[in-house]
Order: C-alpha cells, then structure tokens, then sequence
C-alpha cells in the first residue's frame, strides 16, 4: 500500500479529495449492485433480475451521451457534487427499503434508472476533472492512482456486501452501502472549482453539444480507431472474467469460493501493475512494444484459463491477465486526456464510456452464441484468438507510435492542433 500511498501524499489536496471521493463511491457501487443483485434474485428469479439489469443498461448507454455536455457547460466539481448527491438519495431509499422489507420490483428499478441518470452525469465530468486538478506531470500517477482505486474498490465492495448480508442480511448490506455513498458526497462536497479551469464556454442548443462531441470523436481518426478497436478487445475480454467463469469453474468441480478468489487475483493483477510494475514495463520497453506485450500475454492467459486444470495454475491466469489490463489501460491514457481541447473533454470521455457499456453488453451475447456450438474450453480458446487479433489491430492504428512518443507538453490540444475541424464548433 505504501506504493500508493507516496504519490496520494504528492497530489494537490483537490485531486486527493477527488481521487478518495472515487474510491469511496466505487465501494458504495459495488457494495449496492452486489446487494441488489442478491435482494432481486431472492425476492423475483433469475427473470426479474434480468429485467433490471437490462433496464438499467439501456437507461446508462442513453443517458451517457444526452447527459456528456453537463460537464462541458457547468463546472465540472459541481456536477460531481450534485451527482455524489443523487446517489446518496438513492441509497438513502433503499436502505429505507430494505429495513421496511419493501420487495417492491418497480421502486427497486427506480431506484436503478435514478443510479444510472446520476453515474451518467457523474463519470465523464469526473474522468474529465483530474487534469484541471494536477500538473501534466503528475497526471500519470494519478491515473494510476485512479486505476488502484478501481481495482479496490472491485476488490472490497463485493466482499463488504457480501459479509454484511452473511451478518446480518440485505437491510444490514443497504446500510453499508448506505454510509459509503455518504463518505463519498462528503468528500465531493469540499471540491472547489480548479485554479487553472477554463472558462465555460457560452452553450449552444443542448443536442447541438451532444452532436458536436460525437462528431469530435469520430473526426479524430486516431482516437476513433483506438476506442473502436478497444472496446472489440473488451467483447473477447469480458467473458473470461465473466460469464465463462463460472462454467469454467463449475467444469473441473470447484466450489463457488473459487470464482471470487479468481477475482480478487484479477483485482490484484490490476492493483499490481497501477503500483509500478506496469509503470516499470513501460519505460523498460516503450508505450507502444508494452501495449504490444501486453497484448500478447493476455491472450496466452485468457487461453490458459481455458485449458489448465490446477485451481492455483488458474488464480496465477488470472492475475497475469489483470497486470496486462492495467497496462493496455494506462498506457496512452495521459497522452489521450491531454491531447483533447478542454471543452470537449467529458463530451469525448462520454462517447468512449457509452462504446464501453455497448461493448459490456455485446460480450455476453457473443459468448452465449458460442457457447451453443463449442465447449467451454474452446470458447476460451476463441477468446483469446479474438482478443489477440483486436489487439494487433490497436497497434496497426494511424499515428499511434508517433503519436505516443510525445512528451506531455508537446501532447497538449495536440488533437486541436492535428484535426482542428473536428472541434470547428467550438473552436471557431
């Protein structure tokens, strides 16, 4: 921990409570959706769990790209202030739900749409506040700091609601998550506006924004391609952690303990490499051969996973494949926030987050086809050959070397400067 610890203690106290803030909300995230997913499929089946999972899916992709110029228009710490907000509302309801034995199926996906309206104004305004908090300098330790953070709170709040709903049941597990949501509003309360924010810009008509973020998205070829092709590295992904896992698991006769100990040492891989030894690949190859490496054990470990037999043999998969994740993730990310002109940064950051969960929902999908056809150590296997291929397409794309050889001063607006008629909206 003390090699998280170090540059927390260096970042200017905005970003710490920012960073912290994140940290508690994720906790309260995982620790809620854990909770949910238990009190649903208890009270209403498989079906009415599926139900609420797919209302709240399709509320999130809408809501990412209508709500992105939020954080464009507005200052950004005060959309985070009022998001953390709603949150803490929303877990305040279920909580009050959950001690009166509410089993209430339409409340509960209430609940659920207001979570989704509120995490999509909160995240790109949040991805997008951590520039204007620390220098560029500092801004890959504190990425990485922003990415241990997520490992942790993947890692605990499963295990938090898990432990409170053995105790003491879901009312027990509400209240828990509960007082994490408002650890993290009382920390987004004391953000204040960054010194060297830009100024917000006059808005247009609201679609207009929308559109014009969209259109800077795509009018980057670079950073087209680079979303596109990650977000197909995630559909082959997703499944190895996800879905398959537990058929995995359940094929060579394991108890389900296995299947939370195989995430924790993905957790782990991740925390691992946001400490130094992802940072430690990077400068002893370069961002480019690292994404290249990377890549490449990844699929070995996803095609690995599929094929050993020893429990331990499969935990180390796991963990190699959470190391290569927090690679390909961190590398280039500081480049790709600097690179984007100000006003544009949470629109873009909403476009790329919308492609993830479109990606997130497609995984399964594509998995469950294969399945029907193919056991489940060749769907493995298929996998990782998919992962493989959408990974070496990333490294075929335009620009990408030179383009990460950059320092971080001569990356700044450097899509502005390369493509200014994707910005011409705002730009002119």
């Amino acid at each position: 921990m003390t090699s998280f610890a170090a540059p927390l203690r260096h970042c200017p106290p905005a970003a710490r409570r920012l960073l912290l803030g994140e940290m508690a909300g994720l906790l309260a995230t995982a620790s809620t959706q854990t909770t949910l997913a238990w009190w649903i499929a208890s009270s209403g089946g498989a079906t009415a769990l599926a139900r609420y999972g797919a209302i709240t899916a399709i509320c999130a992709m809408l809501a990412l790209p209508l709500l992105s110029p939020l954080g464009d228009r507005w200052p950004k710490h005060r959309v985070v202030q009022c998001a953390r907000g709603v949150l803490l509302i929303e877990a305040l309801a279920l909580a009050m739900l959950a001690g009166m034995a509410v089993d209430n199926g339409l409340l509960l996906c209430l609940c659920g749409v207001v979570s989704a309206l509120a995490g999509a104004a909160l995240l790109p305004a949040q991805v997008s506040l951590l520039p204007e908090l620390v220098d560029a300098d500092r801004l890959p330790a504190a990425i990485r700091l922003r990415r241990g953070a997520q490992a942790l709170g993947g890692l605990l709040g499963p295990g938090v609601s898990g432990a409170l709903l053995a105790l003491d049941g879901v009312a027990a597990a509400m209240m828990g998550s509960l007082l994490l949501a408002l650890m993290a509003a009382g920390t987004a309360m004391r953000l204040d506006r960054p010194l060297g924010a830009p100024a917000i810009a006059a808005p247009a008509a609201w679609l207009g924004d929308v559109g014009a973020g969209l259109r800077a998205k795509w009018g980057v070829p670079i950073d087209r391609w680079w979303t596109l092709t990650g977000a197909l590295m995630m559909v082959f992904f997703l499944p190895a952690t996800g879905l398959l896992l537990p058929l995995r698991l359940q094929a060579l006769g394991l108890s389900g303990g296995w299947l939370g100990a195989c995430h924790a040492a993905l957790s782990l891989g991740v925390m691992a490499g946001v400490a130094g030894l992802a940072e430690a690949l990077i400068r002893r190859l370069d961002r480019v051969r690292a994404i290249a490496a990377a890549i490449g054990v990844c699929a070995g470990a996803m095609a690995a996973a599929g094929a050993c037999d020893h429990p331990p043999a499969l935990l180390a998969c796991f963990a190699l494949m959470g190391l290569c994740m927090s690679v390909t993730q961190l590398v280039g990310q500081t480049h790709r926030t600097l690179a984007i002109p100000a006003h544009f940064r949470s629109r873009m950051a909403a476009a790329q987050l919308t492609l993830a969960h479109l990606a997130a929902g497609v995984a399964p999908a594509a998995a469950g086809v294969l399945l029907t056809q193919c056991r489940v150590d060749a769907v493995y296997l298929c996998m990782a050959l998919g992962f493989l291929a959408s990974g070496a397409l990333l490294l075929a794309v335009p620009e990408l070397g030179s383009f990460l050889r950059l320092d971080h001063e001569q990356v700044r607006n450097w899509y502005g400067r390369r493509y200014p008629q994707a910005f011409a909206s705002r730009l002119d």
